[in-house]
This record gives structure tokens, sequence and C-alpha cells, in this order.
């Protein structure tokens, strides 16, 4: 013991007379000279990369709900902004997207990549993981705000030509996001760290939504450059469709299983685990809390089961109640729209009986019928959180023939249920354990079949190896492409060919809810989109008793929003915070919103 006291002292000592003694760093915490070592170091750091990713929240994503696809029935004050001319500079940055918190996070790690201890082949792919979450979240920024400062390296306080330096045109931000991207694919590793990591079909998926979202804002707002970015979408898709060519058999099994890894189709997926993370979606889609709802623009957008639209259908169909609208549709349709019907259960109950009128339990019977669905998923009537079964659908907000039933209320007759099953754990807050997909083929095949046809090459062959592998589960026949003319669709946007129009409609569709669309309309630039009155279901107000709160137009809808104000061309890029204008002269406000 004595002799390691005297060789700890004699080790002081000659420090003490070193200079270099006071720039040795310290034992006892990380820093990032002693965090960035080996690969277990750099793996480790990006584990808490992946909370970017998109999640389950407690109501449909900001890209839906202002968007003509939803409407936020809890509030009829949170009403699109951008439908309503709503929309201002925000003050604080706090309060916007400009935020390059994780920009800065992924750059430690990549500055600290070369003076690792690694070999070339794990910094390439450590890099390569980078460079994907790095675009990921430049693509955010880039979709919102265009011209953003592109920042490659960790900004310190001496770093004065970033800090305050001018926004990087978007044709550099774009070419760094795309160039970043194709190094990764072709220098991560295959298989990534694992299954259900950022591997390289996940590189390949985020190239295949980048080409083609850059690529068509180029096209349709006028600036040069598209081809590039379409082609990359082209060569990217080809390469996943190929490695993953079939889809689950059931569109509800997407977003209600309790793990995804290594299903068809699934590239990447937010994992929960019981008792480690949960999440609310499932819990608050089955209490009062949830109040999201289709428009009734989005409900027509689902084809009837000859293959054609409501417009034009031989199916029969008709709008004047909800039992008839939702009468041989797409089932994609059922398994995201709660279906109407109605039982005898009044009150906070476990079981019902069914009421004398067949047309009431219709949906009860049709649904157990439905592939797949069975008595945990979609099955009919629902229940709320603690098991209550809701005596009918749709169930509007102060509804005054129930009175006790405060739970599962639409405000457009439209209730948006894609999370709801009774099989994962909602006993409390957080503990749901059904998993998210973050990439799924099916966008990858709706991407390449668009991008097919901007690049003038859609054709059978193509609808066949993508829209026409959605059709089945949907219960729809395939998209023949030779018959679909200018009559196709009489409320089609005159604007767009028939065949692209039913490109986009099949991705509406099939991705209705997953957050896209509010930036599909700004690609496309249809903001005139946003001037519809997004209006409900056709009801009739007596069958709720009276008193209860519902506004119907002179045509039998229901109104829960007003005639909105109108989208304005600003709007296709969000304003920057005035917090950052004050703190930089050089950084420009967007155009149009000075």
């Amino acid at each position: 013991m004595k002799k390691n006291i005297f060789l700890l002292l004699a080790l002081f000592a000659a420090g003490s007379c070193n200079k270099d003694y006071l720039n040795k760093l310290p034992l006892d915490q990380l820093t990032e000279a002693t965090a960035f070592k080996t690969a277990d170091n750099f793996k480790t750091y990006l584990w808490g990369c992946y909370d970017v990713l998109p999640a389950y929240g407690t109501d449909a994503p900001s890209g839906e709900l202002n968007s003509d696809n939803m409407v936020n029935g809890y509030n009829v004050a949170n009403k699109s902004p951008y439908a309503f001319q709503l929309k201002i500079i925000p003050t604080n940055t706090s309060s916007s997207q400009w935020d390059f918190t994780f920009i800065r996070r992924v750059n430690v790690m990549l500055d600290n990549i070369d003076q690792s201890s690694m070999s070339q082949a794990d910094k390439d792919h450590y890099r390569s993981v980078g460079y994907f979450f790095r675009a990921y979240r430049y693509y955010d920024l880039l979709a919102a705000y265009g011209d953003i400062p592109w920042i490659e390296h960790k900004v310190t306080d001496t770093s004065a030509s970033v800090l305050y330096g001018p926004r990087t045109p978007r044709d550099e931000v774009a070419k760094n996001i795309l160039d970043n991207l194709v190094w990764a694919e072709s220098h991560i590793k295959p298989d990534g760290d694992g299954a259900n990591t950022v591997n390289v079909h996940v590189v390949r998926a985020l190239l295949s939504r980048f080409g083609l979202f850059e690529g068509t804002w180029r096209k349709y707002h006028n600036l040069a450059g598209a081809d590039a970015y379409l082609n990359a979408c082209k060569t990217y898709s080809e390469k996943l469709l190929t490695s993953f060519p079939a889809v689950m058999s059931s569109y509800d099994d997407v977003f209600n299983s309790e793990d995804l890894t290594g299903k068809a189709g699934i590239i990447l997926a937010r994992q929960y685990i019981t008792g480690q993370t949960g999440h609310n979606a499932t819990r608050f889609v089955r209490t009062s809390s949830w109040g999201t709802d289709l428009s009734k623009d989005a409900v027509e957008s689902y084809l009837c089961t000859d293959g054609r639209p409501v417009s034009t259908t031989t199916t029969g169909y008709s709008d004047s109640t909800m039992n008839a609208e939702f009468r041989k549709r797409d089932r994609r349709l059922y398994f995201t729209v709660l279906p109407p019907y109605r039982v005898i259960a009044s009150g906070q109950v476990t079981s019902f009986t069914r009421t004398s009128v067949p047309s009431d339990y219709e949906y009860i019977d049709f649904m157990a019928t439905l592939p797949g669905n069975d008595v945990n998923r979609k099955r009919l009537p629902v229940v709320n959180w603690a098991g209550y079964y809701l005596y009918r659908a749709p169930h509007f907000l102060n509804d005054k023939t129930t009175g006790s039933q405060g739970f599962m209320n639409t405000a457009t007759g439209y209730y948006y249920y894609k999370p709801y099953n009774t099989f994962t754990d909602v006993s409390t807050t957080g503990v749901a354990t059904t998993d998210f997909p973050v990439f799924r083929i099916e966008e990858v095949m709706l991407n390449y079949a668009e991008v097919m046809w901007e690049l003038g090459a859609f054709s059978q062959g193509i609808a066949d190896i993508t829209i026409n592998k959605l059709r089945p589960r949907a219960g729809l026949p395939a998209m023949t492409v030779a018959s679909i003319d200018a009559a196709f669709d009489s409320k089609r946007d005159p604007g767009v060919n028939p065949v692209l129009w039913e490109i986009r409609r099949e991705r509406r569709v099939e991705l209705m809810g997953d957050g896209f669309r509010f930036n599909d309309l700004k690609r496309w630039k249809k903001g005139e989109y946003f001037n519809k009155q997004l209006l409900g279901a056709k009801v009739k107000v007596s069958d709720y008793g009276a008193g209860t709160p519902i506004t119907l137009n002179s045509n039998g809808y229901v109104v829960f929003y007003p005639v909105p104000t109108g989208w304005l061309d600003k709007y296709y890029n969000e304003p920057v915070p005035l917090e950052e204008i004050q703190l930089n002269n050089n950084l420009a406000q967007t155009t149009g919103w000075n």
C-alpha cells in the first residue's frame, strides 16, 4: 500500500513540472475526446438520434390536420392557420420549426469520427448513419423554409460566420442532402447495427422520399434541376422494390401490430416495448381526447369496389346516409374511419343488445367478414379505454340521447380511428405497445409510380408492381391504365392529368393519416385545395336528441369549420422567427413575409 502511495505522489510531482498537465482530460466524466473512441461509443451515441423519427401521438400528425384531409374536431378554434389566413410570423424560436439543435447533435458525432480508433469500415458506416440523420432533419427544414443555413460542423462560440451568416440557397442545401445520402447508401453496412436499425434500405427509403419531394417541388414551382432528384427517387425506389416485393396482407396490421420487425414491406419501425417505452395513441383514440376526423372530401377520395370513383361508379353509390355512403368501398376506409352503427348500450356498460332496425347493425356484421379483422381489432361496436361500449357511430359531441357517454366523439361524423384496437394495454397513459411504421414499402411503391409518371415512363407494368400490389387487400380490382380517361372522375381537378390524378388518389388513401398530405399539396403547388370548406357526413339532427350541437348546411351535410379565407402563396415557405432575425442581421426573412 505504502509503495503505491509513493508511486502516485511521484507521478503527481513529475506531472506538476510539465505544463501539459493542466491540459489533461478529466477521468471522472465524458468529453468528446473520451466519448468517441470505439464503434460501441458511436453506436451508443446514435441511439438517441432515433428520437427524431416520427412516433404515435395523441392525435393525427399536423401534416394531416393542416390539410384538406382532416378536421381537429376537438375545438373549432384549431382550424388550419393556412386555410384561414391565421398564420403569423412567430416571435420566439421555440414556437417554430427553426431548430438546429438536432443538427448540432449529429455534427458533434461526425466531427469526431476521423480521430477515433475505429476501422475505416466502421468510420464509413457511422458517417453514413450520421449523414442519414442529418439529411432527415434537413429535409424537414428544407420542406418548411426553402433556404436555410447549412451547418457542416459543430458550431462553437467562435463560429461567427455560421452563427451570424445568411441562409444557404435551396439549391445548395438540396444538393448537400442528396450527396450525403448517396454517399451513405454506398458506404453504410448493409445490415446497419442489427435488426430494425438504419441500414442501406432505410437510406434508400429516404432517398426515394426526398428525391420525389424535391424533384416535384422544382417541377411545379418552376425551379431548375428537377430531373436529378426525380432520377434519384427512381433509382433507389427500384432497389427497394426488388428487396421488398410484398406487403402485409392486412392494412390494419400495419398500424396495429405489437411487433413489425421483419414483417413484409416494413423497412423501419419505431418499437414500443412493455415496461420500457409506450405510446398514447391507442388509449386516446378510445377516449374523449382524440377529436380527429376525416373531411367528406377525404372520404370521397376512396374508390368504390368496381375500381371507380364515387362520381362515376356503377355500384349505386349514394351519400344520403352514412350507411349508403360506406357500402362497396375501398376496405382501407373501414380501417381508417369508424363505420356507422347503433346498438342498445346506454351509459357505461360492458354489454349491448341489438336494436330492431337491421341497418343499425349492417356494419357490425360486415366488419366481422373482413379478412384478418379479428375480435381484438376493428370489430364493432367499439369500446372505450375502460371497456365500455359506445352505443352508436357517428357519436357527436354532447349527444343528447345518451348523456353519460362522453367518449369517442366526432365533429364531422367521420371519426378517425386508425390506431384503434383492443389488444394492447391502455390501462393508463403511455403504455400501448403497437409499433409505428416509419418507412414502409407501400410509400416507396407510390413514390415510384408517381416519379415514373413525372419522368414520362408510367405504364401498366409500373402500375402492376406498385399500385396493384396494394389493391388486393383493399378489395379493389387492379388499376387498368388504359381505362383512365378524362371522364373517369368527373370531380377531378381539371389541371391534373387523369392518370396522375389516380396515382395521387392512391397515395392519399394509402397514406391517409400518416402525415404526408400537407407537404404533398405544397410540392404539387396545390394551395388552392385549402380553399374548400371541409364538410362532414349527411345526418339527421333529429336522430341525436333536441339540443345536440350539430350544424348542417343547406344540403344536409355537417358543418364544423366555416368557409376558409383562402391560401396565400407565401405559405409555401414558413417565416423565420423574429427572434432569429433580431439576433442575426444577415438572416433574411422568407419571401412574402416582410
